[in-house]
């Protein structure tokens, strides 16, 4: 969160303070829509890969293993070097996209952040916005009559 004087009008200051925006706004609205869609696309995958994975490399082992009380030394191995590469690329996607995803997500935090405005005088007292404005209408159409 950050604050400071970050306006001057004429006769006031503003003083203001950011801070990023709530990761369930961003999960309503992610960005455009691709970045949408690759969202959406992406848990999905995750959800059906997640378990496939876990099964298939779990049938690799135990299919490895009955071929080693077999005596089938060369399927065992292709079997173990088939789970070993199923789960490098598994992780391997997992990780990209995760990343992806996160940076997606911190660059839109970084541009989509709540100020909070808390307009002052010059002397120091807090004024409503509504009558700060007022005055300085005034003042300028004042200012602007044609002699």
């Amino acid at each position: 969160m950050t604050t400071g004087d970050c306006c001057h009008l004429p006769g006031s200051l503003c003083d203001c303070s950011s801070s990023p925006a709530f990761s369930k706004v961003w999960l309503k609205d992610p960005g455009p829509r691709t970045e949408k869609r690759t969202l959406c696309c992406d848990m999905v995958c995750f959800l059906f890969i997640t378990p496939l994975a876990a099964i298939s490399g779990w049938l690799c082992l135990r299919g490895a293993q009955d071929h080693l009380q077999l005596h089938g030394r060369l399927e065992a191995m292709g079997l173990i070097a088939l789970t070993i590469a199923l789960f490098t690329i598994y992780v391997l996607w997992t990780l990209v996209s995760f990343r992806y995803h996160y940076q997606l997500y911190t660059e839109w935090r970084r541009t989509n952040q709540k100020v909070h405005l808390k307009i002052r005088d010059m002397e120091g007292t807090e004024a409503t916005q509504h009558s700060l404005l007022a005055a300085g209408f005034l003042k300028k159409v004042a200012e602007e009559t044609p002699v």
